[in-house]
């Protein structure tokens, strides 16, 4: 894997996230003792601002430059991770002020998720595809290690959970900055437009293959991300009630699932001619593979069924480069950020549905649901044909 500052920065970023997914979780359900309603509705907070600012956090990386639009951004999401940690230390759980945590959280990492993400095209002089898988990998291998050290919360408590969540952050600024500094910058050679959403327009008509990608991260933010969030974890609720507890290594299983594809496509990178057609039919075996969740007979198959499912994440990494490189200069930041809308911001919304479909209807039918619209989304892109033209790049 290489080994680079950007790969740094990349990591501890979501380093970070992965453990403030877990810190967040415990903070509400054990130091907080927060109502489920509740539960449910700092969540949607937390994440409600990539529906929305994520797009103003692209347009701004596009006008300030994204080393400053990042740098900025993620100091301040350091300084509110510590700040909010002495603050519960000091007081306790003040509602109010936990509002305001989540409201400024969601707003500072909604300006820097897409402005990281803006260096992977150019992080190394290999073709974009190969960057954007090592980046797939770098994602990966963090979000497990976020995960694992999170399992020394009880010990770290709120308050050092926060300071050490915002030293993550801060540390994959020191790492971007190295970055800039040391690498030289390797400049694809793709045009540069500036101008509006009606440019943005422009682009996806000129390059439909583009929005094709970002039509498949409608699919995913839709129905594969509430697939991790609601119905395995009630599959695990409904069928292995005494496991519950080992919710964590379900997860963990997932990640591990993901890095091992991932590893293996970026070694084998240069062999893979046609990314797109990797991705649709990885797809298409997670849209059948998912029907397992109904059958699974034990607590360790469903482990191992978690674990094939996390090889769902290599396929958006297969086609996320050739959406880099199609992007050009003046407005890679939107575009990025449009991305991270349709697949963060709808799996909100999809988490949300998926919930009131499984009350609804039950468990079992919203699984074959799910399934059959992530099946009609892949025959549809399969139908246009754009994604399976994609050559390697």
């Amino acid at each position: 894997m290489y080994r680079g500052n950007f790969f740094r920065a990349y990591g501890f970023w979501h380093w970070g996230e992965g453990f403030q997914t877990v810190l967040f979780t415990w903070y509400m359900t054990f130091h907080a003792q927060l109502s489920a309603t509740e539960i449910g509705f700092y969540q949607a907070l937390v994440l409600s601002p990539f529906l929305v600012f994520t797009l103003i956090g692209g347009a701004l990386t596009d006008r300030i430059g994204a080393g400053l639009s990042y740098g900025v951004s993620t100091l301040l999401f350091a300084g509110i991770l510590i700040g909010y940690g002495i603050l519960d230390h000091a007081f306790g759980f003040v509602p109010q002020l936990f509002f305001a945590y989540c409201v400024a959280a969601g707003l500072v990492s909604a300006v820097s998720n897409p402005a990281i993400d803006t260096f992977i095209a150019e992080a190394t002089p290999a073709p974009v595809q190969r960057n954007a898988l090592l980046a797939a990998s770098a994602h990966n291998v963090a979000k497990l290690v976020g995960t694992l050290t999170g399992l020394l919360i009880p010990f770290l408590m709120a308050v050092g959970g926060f300071v050490v969540n915002g030293l993550l952050m801060a540390l994959s600024v020191l790492f971007l900055r190295l970055h800039q500094r040391q690498a030289p910058r390797f400049v694809r050679p793709v045009a540069t437009i500036r101008g509006g959403l009606s440019d943005v327009i422009a682009h996806f008509r000129a390059m439909p293959e583009s929005f094709d990608i970002w039509l498949a991260s409608v699919m995913l933010g839709l129905f594969m991300v509430p697939t991790g969030y609601i119905l395995w974890p009630l599959v695990l609720r409904e069928r292995f009630p005494d496991y519950g507890d080992m919710i964590a290594l379900v997860n963990i299983s997932s990640w591990i699932g993901a890095i091992t594809v991932t590893v293996v496509a970026e070694r084998l990178s240069d062999r893979i001619r046609f990314p797109g057609r990797w991705a649709l039919g990885i797809w298409a075996f997670y849209s059948l593979g998912v029907l397992a969740l109904m059958v699974v007979g034990s607590f360790w198959l469903l482990c191992l069924t978690v674990m094939i499912f996390g090889s769902v994440k290599l396929g958006k990494a297969l086609v996320y480069g050739r959406y880099l490189a199609n992007s050009p200069e003046g407005r890679r930041g939107v575009l990025i950020a449009l991305d991270q809308t349709a697949f963060w911001g709808l799996a909100t919304l999809g988490t949300f549905v998926m919930g009131v479909m499984v009350d609804v209807v039950g468990l079992y039918v919203t699984i074959s649901g799910a399934a059959a619209c992530v099946m009609a989304f892949v025959l549809v892109l399969t139908l246009r044909g754009n994604l399976s033209a994609i050559s390697a790049t």
